[in-house]
């Protein structure tokens, strides 16, 4: 019984919510199939089990006695019953979701359409000028704003067709107004989001995609209307070129600063990534200069107490590693362990077993030269592919320190990789840092401790090479090369 879908569906309800579905089954509306004598209090019984017993084992012949008590068991019954349940809860949890405080424009524009329909001009009008109000309430000019607006002038429109009488534009140009705001807002954020993919991933670009990439325009009246997509539409040129410059990251962060009034808690948290993004690449680009490294912290810092970093209150995987990553490169040891630690059962996707954890808890015990208790840490994979690759770099760069006699092996074995498997999924950039990262550390194990002329050469080849992943570590292992340690 614990493993079917209904049991799960429940388990995922609030303590609260299993009480309210518990009358909402009582509502023959709802509650309309032929077992609905049977639906509430199957959903009783295993919202009681999850409560009193979640340990336990819910035998099926013991649900089916107390679902059916007194009657022969009969196969696909019980079945049934379960079936009609989950629509019951399915339509508990769209009823609870629509009706949200926060889904007053759509509950309004919907009544206003039943209005109509029946005739009800005065409750028309009257949610008609309600949706006005809510618009109007809504000084930031966001997609949702227009995306709103759009429907709202949509039933207008509609509603002024069918009684045409040939005067006015029927409502046509505020349509059109509302519709190419919010078209450009959401192309131009979807575009931006499309380039950033393109960093990490191998995609075959559509040829109408790449023609937009290469053409995209938005008009200056577009532009001065609304501060979403003044920005977005900047950040879009910057995520264009290979990496943008510090002054534009800067220039970036006081526009943010200027237009935040302008935008809401969503919006400003979208940009505030694009932002960290950007300047994250810069420091791929400038691994040098550490004072990158301290700009993204403090941004880090910023967006943390403002609630930026977290969505629906976790963090991605790959936003929490590179937190603690940049952390790690700035000697902010003590607080990257604490941050770890406090969003250890915050990470989007994290399985039973904490893998994603164990992967950024392994990066940090490397950073403070713990080796053993890295390779102790790290997970045999993962389904995340930047978390597999960290964890064969982990484990290689762990070897060489050590000194095994496995090191050899596993560097072998990741360059098998990224010359038969990687090419398939990964984007061309990111594959090459990471052969890079192969390349230059061979080079160092095939040099001979205490040939300074060697060295200097392999130094001097890494320091070119700034794209390469672990940059700081192969210079530091290539300068240790002029020792005969």
């Amino acid at each position: 019984m614990e493993q079917s879908h209904l049991y799960e569906l429940i388990k995922r309800l609030s303590p609260e919510e299993r009480e309210e579905v518990l009358p909402f089954a009582k509502v023959s509306f709802f509650n309309s199939g032929r077992m609905r004598a049977q639906v509430g209090p199957l959903i009783e019984l295993c919202s009681v089990h999850l409560q009193e017993n979640p340990e336990g084992i819910l035998e099926k012949s013991t649900v089916y006695d107390i679902v059916f008590p007194g009657q022969d068991y009969v196969e696909g019954k019980l079945e049934k019953v379960m079936v009609e349940a989950q629509k019951l809860i399915r339509q508990f949890l769209l009823t609870k979701y629509y009706f949200r405080e926060e889904n007053e424009f759509h509950q309004t524009l919907d009544f206003a359409e039943i209005a109509r329909q029946r005739g009800l001009d005065g409750k028309y009008r009257q949610s008609m000028e309600r949706l006005n109000k809510i618009q109007e309430k809504t000084p930031v000019r966001h997609a949702t704003h227009f995306l709103q607006q759009l429907q709202l002038e949509g039933a207008i429109h509609y509603a002024q067709s069918i009684t045409n009488q040939n005067k006015g534009d029927i409502n046509i140009a505020n349509l059109i107004h509302a519709t190419e705001m919010f078209y450009h807002i959401r192309r131009v954020s979807l575009l931006s989001r499309y380039l950033l993919q393109l960093r990490v991933a191998k995609l075959e670009i559509p040829v109408f995609i790449q023609q937009l990439l290469e053409e995209l325009e938005v008009p200056e009246r577009c532009l001065a209307e609304s501060a979403q997509l003044k920005i977005n539409f900047e950040i879009f040129k910057m995520i264009k070129k290979d990496t943008p410059e510090i002054e534009e990251v800067q220039v970036l962060l006081a526009l943010l600063q200027e237009r935040e009034a302008d935008l809401d808690h969503e919006t400003s948290q979208e940009f505030y990534t694009y932002l960290r993004n950007f300047a994250t690449l810069l420091g791929w680009k400038h691994p040098e200069k550490l004072e990158i490294n301290y700009m993204l912290h403090d941004l880090f810092l910023d967006n943390l107490e403002r609630g930026y970093l977290h969505y629906e209150g976790k963090l991605t995987p790959n936003r929490c590693l590179v937190i603690v990553e940049n952390a790690l490169a700035i000697n902010a040891f003590e607080w990257a362990m604490e941050f770890l630690e406090t969003n250890k059962n915050l990470i989007h996707g994290e399985n039973e077993s904490h893998d994603i954890y164990r992967y950024i808890q392994a990066r940090y015990l490397f950073a403070t030269g713990k080796y053993d208790q890295c390779l102790d840490m790290l997970p045999e994979t993962s389904l995340y592919l930047e978390f597999l690759l960290l964890g064969r770099r982990l484990e290689i760069k762990a070897y060489y320190e050590l000194g095994s006699d496995l090191f050899q092996y596993k560097l072998d074995a990741f360059s098998v990789y990224l010359s038969r498997t990687s090419p398939k999924i990964l984007s061309e950039k990111f594959r090459q840092a990471n052969v890079l990262f192969t390349n230059f550390l061979t080079q160092i194990t095939s040099s001979i401790p205490g040939d300074i002329d060697r060295a200097n050469l392999v130094y001097k080849r890494i320091h070119k090479n700034r794209q390469v992943i672990d940059w700081h570590w192969l210079l530091e292992k290539a300068d240790a090369l002029k020792s005969k340690r």
